[in-house]
């Protein structure tokens, strides 16, 4: 199993050595980035758009050129009220770096369907839509996008299961988006029972077994950890390539 996006805790931090589960931790701010390289754990970084403003963004840009990820970022106008154009103008800027930088972009899209469509348009890369939740715009954010990642909340919110019919299991990704998402989604903090109902859910929607889903699924995030070792070669981010190549050889192990 993996777990593609997700908020450090010391639950899950425990779980995934005990259970030797790769993932994506979440970095939103320098306290983070500095736990996530403390306990050497691969990760993403980015200005969410529940924290978005222009002094924010200036204050993580030395953090976003470091990372092997940007993200997640995006616009969000269901689960918060922050001025729409202050999103958008910080998303922006954090799609241009990481084009410029060719680095992949983790995407939170509530709301903004339509909107973030148009920008990653405009800024080709390899892109993951976190926990996809509408039921428009599948097929368009499938010409553009890399993987999507399938929330835990499969089985019960029709949007995610309706985007699992609709998308090839080479371009599906697992995720938790953290413990407080788990708990949300399934009435349950039971981490590992939550990924396990995804490959479960999957396998049943693609009448497949568990194990082929389970599979495909993890060749996946070893695909994308591939790509993003391509970038960090070419960059020579020694510090980070340092943490990539420690990653590797784990999803080695596991192999």
């Amino acid at each position: 199993m993996h777990d593609a996006h997700y908020h450090y805790s010391k639950e899950i931090n425990a779980l995934q050595n005990e259970y030797g589960i790769s993932g994506i931790c979440n970095v939103a701010n320098e306290k983070e980035f500095e736990l996530v390289h403390q306990k050497q754990l691969f990760y993403s970084c980015g200005v969410h758009p529940w924290n978005a403003s222009l002094d924010v963004f200036e204050s993580m840009l030395p953090l976003l050129k470091k990372a092997p990820i940007i993200g997640e970022i995006g616009m969000d106008s269901v689960w918060c009220d922050l001025d729409l154009n202050i999103q958008k103008e910080v998303f922006e800027k954090q799609l241009q770096l990481a084009h410029a930088l060719n680095k992949p972009v983790i995407l939170h899209t509530k709301g903004q369907e339509k909107t973030i469509l148009e920008l990653i348009r405009k800024y080709p890369n390899s892109y993951v839509v976190h926990w996809y939740g509408c039921m428009d715009y599948v097929k368009e954010y499938d010409e553009v996008v890399s993987y999507f990642t399938i929330g835990p909340s499969i089985g019960k919110e029709e949007e995610v299961t309706h985007l699992v019919k609709q998308v090839s299991m080479d371009k599906l990704l697992m995720e938790s988006d953290g413990i407080e998402a788990v708990k949300w989604a399934i009435d349950s903090d039971d981490y590992i029972a939550a990924l396990k109902n995804e490959i479960t859910m999957v396998a049943s929607l693609k009448n497949q077994s568990y194990s082929e889903v389970e599979r495909i699924l993890d060749q996946n995030f070893s695909n994308l950890i591939k790509k993003i070792g391509e970038f960090l070669l070419l960059c020579k981010t020694v510090i980070e390539l340092s943490f990539y190549l420690f990653f590797i050889h784990i999803l080695s192990n596991k192999d």
